[in-house]
């Protein structure tokens, strides 16, 4: 028998090997393996349960005659009893003999076969220990070597117990659990400060003593400055089985970022319990911020997670504190969205957020000519007004020159646009940079400002943080001019996705406010819209709503607030809470916004667009993507009439009725939408982690419409713009687009790349989110569609079982997942020539589609399978029918590429049916 692949087995081999003889065995027969996998598996249990070792035991046996003199007495201090062995010690408990005072310390001897590597071993930790004090690491007391010359040294006695049993006993709070661990990454951020590994952290080295964390066993550590070969190899075989990285395990080089891999396994089992069920503590649920932590924390590569404990501490006290983390990115709704929509979508909800791009390129520059009223105006109004004169009369100057550059016979076109005219003003400005530079700055803030209204977002950020650069006001007026570039300064960098940045910039706009205008609601307003969409950015979308909530309370009270102010503030209220699932409060802020926009001239504005645009998210969260679809045609037909067909707004307008549609099974429709919004969208500026998202979103709209060869092509771009530009939360997101790439290759018959990434993906969740998560469900469930395309019927069954088990703690029975199961067993049971089961799965998928008012084309595509198999069993008439009805929904709704569409035009043409007009 020739053995399986190494990498298949190597993960459940490192779990299994450490969990207790009668949970290994119950987890063993729950494994997806095929006979000779398990009898391989099980071999290996076996051999490395067996630790008999004949020169091992002859080496022991000469050890315990060397070390056969009872040592009573170590410096000042008596040994009373041994309390355990690790490493290459034995650990005694002790109590100091010289008289001077009371103490007890726990003592590490090198005992037995006194090898060179042990004596250097145990030396190295004690010269570590010394250059280590925190109190959360057990400190060294003492040391020496005894009369034999054995090395020893005695550590701080810690009377406490291991970290997880400690959970088990107490049943902590997860903030309690976040508190202890943010005391460990608080010891391992000292220990890496001062240069050293600890290279084996797992539960049984940290102790609870009192409530406080002990940091134990720095017998493996590696003090770098200090490793001579630190260049070339840093790494060791010896580690703990479930703990160690990827590296440590490959015996790669060791770096920081090993240590946080082992500490991130550690977080999850202190939040979850471990996998083999031997802890008692309850599990607690994993959120989004927590799951994107430990997806950063665990990720296989090293250069995608936290260098240090110190970032990893970080992003827990910020999760702590209800603010942002940085290793999340992803939305609670957004990813119950992907877990629970039909297999064949990619996403829907997710693109969410780049749609919500628009909100910060619409912009138009006639919000830079606001008026400041004449209460704002200083004293020196009479020195302000010569001073701008004096700009006035440069600006003149400045721009009689730009158009001149950009006029016809300079440029040598007939036609001159104001991309045009933009970039000349910008070319003749950096050429008047010398003279007047307070103009100049005043310059790159206008034209930052149109520049942002034609959706070039890096430029616009560029040209206003030079032209902000210093810039302090000199009276009130001043100050809210710059509060307002300030604001837009926010907006830019939110769609750059500097969402950081975004925010210390909304922040300084709201203090100019606070300055200058202190008792000016109406700016207030704003200010709240502008620090809410900075949060929104930094994907804190909780926080935003809050702002948001406060906002329209505040502009309710308010007069005098703009009218544009107000539509915006409800068009990014309502998407927002769409966003968030609350589709009730979406649609009624909507909605609201939409009542105070109903001026017959008012309603024949851009404005209207975004109002009727929020409306639609909000019933696209409400499930009603009819009603959704509806209302955006609706938009898109005024937007058309009164700016025309181009545009950001209008791509995205076109992005959100193509996910509309594909939520409603017209994939052909969505996908050639999505086309005529993507090339829109290249001329946009998204950030990258926006743009990869989009990209990914329209390949699983490809994919359900049949054109796999423009998915695989987008895929391809998403998962290569991730890996390059390397963004905050990358871990997630990269996990994703690579999961939609593994779909389409499965489909189009590269089962074993597809295969090789999905087995990948899938362990992955099983380390970071556990079994129970909706990802590790949806990943078994895309491996079982794998095997049953590959023709490997014996892979698929147990993959489904535990998929649907999964599943049936998320979602309800009712839900058309279920009825996808009967067709998957259908077609096994049709592939083994069961064609008696495979007629009685076939109708059962039909009844449960018509049960649940699933889509039309699941609907149709049952059928047709259904068909198929009733042709093969000779009942044609029964045939035909079933084809009649569904082949017309799918010659809509699907490509004639589209693998279930071909095999239905298959059978029709057994029949002579008539053929499609494609």
């Amino acid at each position: 028998m020739n053995p399986p692949s190494p990498e298949r087995l190597a993960a459940h081999f490192e779990r299994l090997v450490a969990m207790p003889a009668q949970a290994r065995a119950a987890e063993l027969d729950r494994l997806p393996l095929d006979d000779g996998e398990r009898r391989w598996l099980e071999g290996m249990l076996a051999a490395d349960d067996d630790t008999s070792d004949p020169v091992a035991d002859s080496i022991a046996a000469g050890a315990g005659r060397v070390g056969a003199t009872r040592v009573e007495r170590l410096g000042p201090w008596r040994l009373l009893r041994e309390i355990g062995a690790g490493g290459m010690g034995t650990v005694f408990l002790a109590e100091r003999a010289d008289g001077g005072f009371t103490q007890r310390a726990a003592i590490k001897l090198l005992r037995g076969f006194p090898t060179r590597e042990g004596m250097r071993r145990l030396r190295q930790e004690r010269q570590i220990l010394a250059g280590l004090d925190h109190p959360n690491i057990a400190r060294l007391l003492d040391g020496g070597e005894s009369s034999d010359g054995q090395p020893w040294f005695a550590l701080e006695y810690v009377d406490g117990v291991p970290l997880l049993d400690h959970i088990a006993a107490s049943s902590p709070s997860r903030d309690r659990r976040l508190a202890l661990f943010t005391s460990m990454l608080d010891a391992v951020e000292h220990a890496h400060q001062r240069l050293v590994i600890h290279r084996d952290l797992k539960p049984a080295n940290v102790l609870v003593a009192g409530g406080a964390i002990k940091l134990l066993d720095f017998g493996i550590a590696r003090l770098v400055e200090l490793d001579p070969v630190a260049g070339r190899e840093t790494s060791t075989r010896v580690f703990s089985r479930g703990y160690a990285s990827p590296e440590q395990r490959e015996g790669r080089a060791i770096t920081t970022a090993s240590d946080v891999y082992s500490l991130g396994v550690l977080l999850r089992e202190m939040l979850t319990g471990r996998d083999d069920a031997s802890a008692t503590w309850p599990r607690l649920p994993l959120d989004a911020e927590v799951e994107g932590i430990l997806g950063k924390a665990c990720a296989d590569d090293p250069r995608d997670r936290y260098m240090g404990a110190g970032g990893f501490r970080d992003d827990i006290v910020r999760y702590r504190e209800g603010r942002p983390v940085r290793a999340a990115a992803f939305t609670r709704t957004y990813r119950l969205r992907k877990f629970l929509s039909r297999h064949r979508v990619a996403s829907a909800l997710g693109t969410l957020a780049v749609a919500l791009l628009g909100i910060f390129v619409w912009r138009l520059d006639a919000e830079r000519a606001r008026a400041v009223t004449a209460e704002h105006r200083t004293q020196g109004a009479l020195e302000t007004a010569e001073r701008d004169a004096a700009r006035a009369r440069a600006a003149l100057d400045f721009l009689t020159d730009a158009f001149s550059a950009a006029s016809p016979e300079v440029a040598r076109s007939p036609q001159v646009s104001v991309r045009d005219l933009l970039d000349a003003a910008r070319h003749k400005l950096d050429e008047r940079q010398a003279g007047h530079p307070e103009l100049h700055q005043i310059m790159q803030r206008l034209l930052a400002h149109l520049y942002g209204s034609l959706g070039e977002a890096t430029i616009a950020s560029e040209l206003m943080r030079e032209g902000l650069s210093g810039v302090e006001p000199g009276d009130a007026a001043e100050g809210l001019r710059l509060a307002d570039d300030y604001e837009e300064y926010a907006s830019e960098l939110g769609v750059r996705a500097e969402g950081a940045a975004a925010l210390e910039a909304a922040r300084e706009a709201v203090s100019l406010r606070e300055r200058f205008a202190p008792a000016d609601d109406a700016l207030r307003v704003r200010s709240l819209l502008a620090v809410a969409s900075a949060h929104h950015r930094n994907a804190d979308n909780r926080k935003a709503i809050e702002l948001l909530d406060e906002a329209s309370a505040l502009a309710e009270r308010t007069p005098s607030v703009e009218a544009a102010v107000r539509v915006e503030l409800s068009t990014v209220h309502a998407s927002l809470l769409a966003m968030e699932g609350d589709c009730a409060r979406a649609t009624e802020v909507a909605q609201h916004g939409l009542e105070l926009n109903t001026d017959s001239r008012r309603e024949q504005t851009p404005d209207h667009v975004m109002l009727m645009r929020a409306k639609a998210s909000a019933r696209s969260a409400c499930g009603r993507p009819a009603e959704a679809a509806a209302s955006l045609r609706e938009a898109i037909a005024l937007q058309e009439r009164l700016v025309g067909r181009g545009g950001a707004r209008m791509m995205t307008l076109t992005n959100d009725l193509a996910l509309a549609l594909n939520d409603l099974g017209e994939y052909r429709e969505a996908a050639a939408m999505l086309g005529v919004a993507e090339v829109a969208m290249r001329g946009v500026g998204l950030g990258a982690f926006d743009e990869a998202l989009g990209l990914s979103n329209q390949a699983g709209t490809f994919e359900n419409a049949g054109d796999y060869a423009s998915s695989m092509a987008l895929s391809d771009r998403a998962v290569a713009l991730v890996r390059d530009a390397r963004l905050p939360g990358d871990e997630l997101l990269l996990r994703r687009v690579e999961r939609t790439r593994a779909r389409t290759m499965g489909i189009v018959g590269r089962h074993d790349e597809a295969r090789t990434i999905l087995e990948e993906l899938r362990d992955r969740s099983e380390r970071i989110e556990g079994r129970e998560s909706g990802e590790y469900a949806m990943l078994l469930w895309q491996l079982a569609q794998l095997e049953m395309r590959a023709g490997k019927p014996e892979r698929v069954e147990p993959l489904l079982d535990n998929a649907l088990r999964a599943f049936a703690r998320i979602v309800p029975e009712s839900h058309p997942l279920f009825a996808h199961a009967h067709r998957i067993r259908a077609n096994l049971s049709r592939q083994r020539s069961d064609l008696t089961a495979a007629t009685r799965e076939a109708r059962a998928a039909v009844a449960a589609f018509e049960a649940s008012g699933s889509l039309a084309v699941d609907l149709a595509i049952a059928r047709a399978e259904l068909a198929a198999i009733l042709s093969d069993t000779g009942h044609v008439a029964e045939s035909r029918a079933l084809l009649e009805a569904g082949l017309p929904v799918m010659r809509s709704s699907l490509l004639p590429t589209e693998v279930n569409r071909i095999a239905a035009e298959e059978v029709a043409r057994r029949y002579a049916m008539p053929s499609a007009a494609d």
